[in-house]
């Protein structure tokens, strides 16, 4: 049993690290064309593409997550986006990174456990549970990740908001403004300057303002900014005062803003009191009721000699 378990081990790796090489080496079919109809044209597009790729170890990772499950995930796209994952492999890239994590402590838990005589059904608990904690704390990292990024974006809104206003009264233009809050976001690390600052190029590679925006709001999960993109788009085709309308909704932002923090203030008591319970009140009863329960101990046994 132990030499058939090693030798499925042996197997399953073996097959892994073969299925990456062929992904890593295999001619794309546009390649494949190219190669048939002129041959020195697939020699160059090769070269091109070889110049554009990750580094090795992040071909393999996405290599491994081909192969993984729900590949076609648009919901697991759509949180990468949000966690500000937006390469074009960046799904293979995490399901590759997910399957390591999850399936490499669940091989090595056999291998440790089978072969020094542990029982197979122990080690292959063992191998479950190393699985699953991987798979749940890839997909846990991934989902804090972009709450985090979301919320941040939603906080530094109405900022920004009033950052536009001050260079719409000025006399900008709202390509320029948008550029312009993009530029000064971006360099304080800000990931909502940088969105806008990705906004502004789009405009000047000559995509549409109505697509820029729509775009803007789809690809970052915060509902405020999918909000502000239609607000804009309505405002520009109504011809109404930008420089208003912004101030309006920074107005309205900023009361939403307030009134999820008093949410919060008030949601506290209800998470202390689990950590209240558990922590602190019973080692308070043992610090109170202690003395006075040995003192009852003792008279008992008074009593009861007595």
């Amino acid at each position: 049993m132990v030499l058939l378990i090693t030798a499925l081990v042996f197997a399953v790796i073996t097959g892994t690290v073969m299925s990456a090489y062929y992904v890593l080496t295999a001619e794309s079919p546009v390649e494949q064309r190219l190669r048939t109809l002129v041959p020195d044209a697939a020699t160059g597009a090769r070269q091109r593409a070889s110049a554009a790729r990750p580094g090795l170890p992040g071909r393999m990772v996405a290599g491994v997550g081909r192969y993984g499950l729900s590949r076609g995930d648009r919901s697991l796209a759509q949180t990468l986006s949000a966690a500000g994952f937006r390469a074009t492999n960046a799904t293979a890239l995490f399901l590759g990174a997910r399957t390591l994590l999850s399936f490499g402590p669940a091989l090595g838990v056999i291998l440790f456990t089978v072969p020094v005589g542990q029982p197979l059904g122990s080690a292959l608990w063992m191998a479950c549970v190393a699985w699953a904690g991987g798979h749940v704390a890839a997909n846990w990292w991934l989902r804090q990740r972009s709450r985090r990024r979301i919320q941040r974006v939603t906080e530094a809104l109405p900022d920004s908001l009033d950052l536009m206003v001050v260079c719409l009264e000025s006399g900008l233009g709202l390509n320029a403004t948008i550029a312009r809050v993009g530029e000064e976001r971006a360099a304080m690390d800000d990931p909502l300057g940088q969105e806008f600052a990705q906004v502004a190029f789009e405009l000047r590679s000559g995509r549409s303002r109505e697509d820029s925006l729509r775009s803007l709001g789809d690809r970052n999960g915060a509902e405020d900014l999918k909000a502000l993109a239609g607000l804009v788009i309505q405002s520009d085709r109504l011809g109404a005062s930008m420089a208003k309308t912004l101030r309006a909704h920074a107005d309205l932002l900023r009361t939403k803003r307030r009134q999820r923090g008093e949410e919060a203030a008030r949601k506290l008591p209800i998470k202390v009191l689990l950590p209240l319970a558990t922590m602190l009140l019973p080692a308070l009863m043992i610090m109170v009721a202690g003395p006075a329960f040995l003192k009852l101990q003792d008279l008992v046994k008074v009593i009861g000699g007595g």
